[in-house]
């Protein structure tokens, strides 16, 4: 069982005649500690503290718990009536200790055991996964493109992932599943280093220091004019707003990156056989609301499929992920009634 132990036995369900069980959804960033409640599929309320103001998770938590309590008494309900709670955090899984054995962006709180610390605070069952697994989970059975068989990639300083397959996020044998961005893609012996150490993994092209990088090279080799030559703070961001002014040496970066990535995609394709690839994080290039997002789109497609079998072509889809900031909330509630054993795939759509 996937449940942090409590102190009680006993738990009221949530279950009423107004709509199903309540759940709570917490993703525990580096920055931001995000919480919602749900009742059933329905997103009914969330709120967020910043980490840096509780000097441990413990507070962090009781901060929480305390919100939580009080918006559910204004549904005459008491925190009695929240069945279970979900964890996304950043950071490598133990699957055997059901632990995070690595934390990414929460050092001062290292070796610590949040799952244990939060169904302390909470007296309720407490179902652990990564964020981008979380995320991956949302998309899959709340997103609008949602499918039983879904790969999520977060563009953004790194590269991450999340694999869905039947229903279920992949782990591995040692929490390392989905781990896309360590995926190698360079064998050159002139590879770029990835921020772990190894050579050639995507991070190093495809994280926004290796599209910094991929633009610096290209401005190095050509005397054309761009805004980005001499730009004092090169950012992916700048570059987006570069390409989406007309410039060619930006367009020329974002497509680059986009052939990257879709050599990437057709590559773990033919392993996982997804029904959706979706493409999440800061770093999509203004996304499907802007010419330059779609863009990038059409090039990570073009290198994409062609670079692939026809039984997984013809049916593959490549898109933006829909459930943007709220998709580790989502995620960790309905991991939460997964392991409960209360929720069948698919569930409803969270817009």
């Amino acid at each position: 069982m996937n449940f942090a132990s409590t102190k009680e036995s006993n738990h009221n369900n949530g279950d009423d005649s107004g709509g199903g069980t309540w759940v709570l959804g917490i993703d525990l960033g580096g920055t931001t500690i995000k919480f919602g409640l749900f009742r059933g599929d329905k997103l009914i309320w969330r709120n967020h503290i910043r980490t840096d103001d509780f000097g441990s998770p413990e507070a962090a938590f009781q901060s929480c718990r305390d919100s939580v309590e009080r918006t559910l008494n204004e549904s005459s309900k008491t925190i009695e009536d929240l069945h279970a709670i979900g964890l996304a955090m950043a950071g490598v899984l133990d699957p055997k200790a059901e632990a995070l054995a690595e934390t990414a962006n929460l050092h001062r709180w290292h070796h610590l055991n949040f799952r244990q610390q939060l169904a302390d605070v909470f007296q309720k069952p407490v179902a652990l996964l990564n964020d981008a697994d979380a995320a991956a989970l949302a998309e899959s059975a709340h997103g609008l493109c949602r499918a039983n068989s879904l790969v999520l990639m977060t563009l953004g300083t790194g590269v991450g992932g999340g694999v869905i397959l039947d229903g279920r996020p992949i782990r591995g044998a040692n929490g390392c599943g989905g781990e896309i961005g360590h995926a190698t893609i360079d064998f050159s012996t002139d590879a770029r280093m990835c921020g772990c150490g190894f050579p050639g993994h995507l991070e190093a092209y495809a994280g926004s220091a290796g599209v910094i990088q991929t633009a610096n090279e290209i401005l190095k080799q050509t005397d054309a004019v761009s805004a980005l030559r001499g730009m004092k703070s090169l950012t992916p961001l700048a570059i987006a707003n570069a390409a989406a002014d007309g410039d060619s040496i930006a367009i020329r970066v974002i497509h680059q990156t986009g052939v990257v990535i879709g050599r990437s995609i057709a590559m773990f394709a033919h392993v996982v056989d997804p029904d959706v690839v979706l493409l999440g994080g800061a770093m999509t290039f203004g996304g499907p609301g802007t010419d330059t997002g779609k863009q990038f789109l059409q090039s990570i497609r073009e290198e994409c499929f062609p670079r692939t079998l026809v039984q997984i072509s013809s049916h593959l889809k490549i898109e933006f992920a829909t459930l943007g900031n709220d998709a580790g909330i989502v995620g960790a509630a309905h991991y939460s009634r997964q392991m409960a054993g209360e929720t069948s795939w698919p569930g409803t759509a969270i817009r």
